[in-house]
């Protein structure tokens, strides 16, 4: 009788010992089915299809392109030029094309500055126009968004005289959707000017000579 039950509780715990084990398989294969699960979603979120004429064909779409220290310093010198160098045919167009690459707050910012120093208006007034120089544009890529400044100069142009203007600025660059209004794939933001205490440059002085 006692080697019965001897049996019988070895029995049981083998029993045990099954169904544990039992228990960590399914819990390990549901493991499994719910990372092959979540692997396959993410690539079907990025997966394209392409009709040809033999068929439609499937693929993965490239990830979004990381732009480079080029992208983010023409970005910026193409805005600066866009928005400093004008004349009075030249500056809604300039100007409309310029805030397509700022965030819409910061370029109403610097129109408004130029609402209230009556640029256009000087334009038709004095027959002027306005010239950008920039000097440098320096942009950390380490951390998003990106940080960055710019230094330059605006020549203002009127009656035979040049004065130049000192202009500054940081900002911020986040990434974006590329597009053909803004093939770089970045916008700029918070972009805020600074003192910019600028030596005037040898040809600058030269021109300012020659028109007094």
């Amino acid at each position: 009788m006692m080697q019965q039950a001897n049996n019988v509780t070895t029995l049981i715990k083998t029993l045990k010992i099954i169904c544990l084990g039992l228990i960590v398989a399914l819990a390990v294969s549901n493991v499994a089915w719910l990372y092959a699960y979540v692997r396959e979603s993410s690539q079907n979120a990025e997966r394209v299809y392409m009709v040809a004429d033999n068929g439609t064909n499937a693929a993965i779409s490239a990830g979004q392109v990381q732009p480079t220290q080029y992208e983010a310093r023409n970005l910026v010198r193409s805005f600066m030029d866009l928005m400093f160098q004008h004349d009075a045919n030249t500056f809604r167009e300039r100007v409309n094309h310029g805030m397509k690459l700022v965030d819409h707050n910061d370029g109403r910012a610097i129109y408004e500055t130029f609402k209230r120093g009556r640029v256009l208006e000087n334009y038709h007034r004095y027959n002027s126009h306005t010239n950008w120089t920039c000097d440098s544009v320096k942009v950390d890529m380490s951390v998003e968004p990106y940080q960055g400044f710019v230094w330059g100069a605006q020549q203002v142009v009127y009656d035979n005289q040049i004065a130049v203007q000192p202009v500054a600025a940081r900002f911020t660059l986040s990434r974006q959707l590329r597009s053909d209004i803004n093939p770089y794939g970045l916008l700029i933001d918070t972009f805020t000017f600074i003192d910019y205490p600028r030596p005037i440059q040898s040809d600058e002085g030269r021109a300012v000579a020659a028109n007094q």
